[in-house]
């Protein structure tokens, strides 16, 4: 998503969500170098939730007292296509003592169709990340792992394909109730919290830096950047020589019970509205992925790209 979705009032947050999705933003904008690791403000309102109640007085709930709970599912389909060309995988979905002892990790990447095996390298990606993960004992941290992840991947596929390969790559890690990401490409995280959709990453395309120099024009166009016909150019993936341009946090992002993640590809992304996406999220993970793929292909796009999808729910 452009930022331009935000200059005009397409907000994918409501309330607090969306002042807290402008810091996030503010912060991505006046980041140092694109190749350090980036870094976001921490959400507002941390303290929300059973501690609020403690320091009121008023007894938490049956559900507040219980241990919170990650529940995930997932969707994958071909599209329009011939080939899968979509990766994905998730770690200690069902292993609560896997949770706390490495937290919770799921990966999805987009090999790049147009270039030679994006099947090979999305996979390749999500079995570098997996690797890696099994024998991570939660040291450097989550975020310094996350980053060195994406690189490691990057590396691998570049050292298979020579640079004519490559994919996107999204990773979330959840350990308590503690939020790391990283993002290369055009793939998609959104958070749903208090009835907002919003997505959480900034995607790596040459759109976002045409919409950059709209707005240092006397008259800003936006259909002008969205018209230019390398718009959708990826100027990050997992497979290029000298990978500069990773997204992550560095600060926990804090999920707050009812908070719903969704990673996905553009199959999903690039197809479904925030209500379309909302509607989906607020379902039970089994469900609210039945419900995206019934949504994708109800669609009817001649050339539908693949698509996957994981939703993680914080009960």
């Amino acid at each position: 998503m452009g930022f331009f979705d935000r200059l005009f009032g397409r907000s994918r947050a409501a309330g607090a969500a969306e002042r807290q999705e402008a810091d996030a933003r503010e912060d991505a904008s006046s980041r140092k170098d694109a190749a350090a690791p980036r870094e976001r403000q921490p959400e507002a309102g941390e303290g929300a939730g059973p501690a609020g109640r403690e320091k009121s007085g008023e007894p938490p709930t049956d559900q507040e007292a219980a241990p919170p709970v990650l529940r995930v599912g997932n969707i994958q389909g071909i599209g329009g296509r011939e080939h899968q060309e979509d990766s994905f995988a998730v770690r200690n979905s069902s292993d609560p003592e896997g949770q706390q002892r490495q937290g919770l990790l799921a990966v999805v990447a987009d090999g790049m169709g147009g270039m030679a095996g994006g099947e090979y390298a999305s996979q390749c990606a999500v079995d570098t990340l997996t690797q890696r993960f099994a024998d991570w004992e939660g040291e450097p941290p989550a975020p310094n792992w996350l980053y060195a992840g994406a690189f490691a991947a990057s590396e691998q596929v570049f050292g298979q394909f020579g640079g004519m390969s490559g994919t996107t790559l999204i990773a979330v890690h959840i350990r308590e109730n503690l939020l790391h990401w990283v993002s290369v490409g055009d793939s998609a995280i959104f958070l749903m919290r208090n009835g907002g959709v919003f997505q959480l990453n900034r995607e790596h395309t040459y759109l976002n830096q045409l919409y950059a120099r709209e707005l240092a024009e006397e008259t800003i166009d936006r259909s002008r950047a969205e018209l230019d016909i390398d718009a959708r150019r990826l100027t990050s993936f997992v497979g290029i020589d000298h990978l500069k341009e990773v997204d992550l946090n560095l600060r926990p992002w804090h999920l707050r019970r009812g908070d719903v993640l969704l990673l996905c590809s553009d199959g999903i992304s690039g197809v479904l509205s925030p209500p379309e996406l909302k509607e989906a999220m607020s379902l039970e993970p089994d469900a609210g992925c039945a419900l995206l793929e019934t949504m994708v292909l109800e669609k009817q796009i001649l050339e539908q790209d693949n698509y996957t999808g994981i939703l993680i729910a914080y009960r």
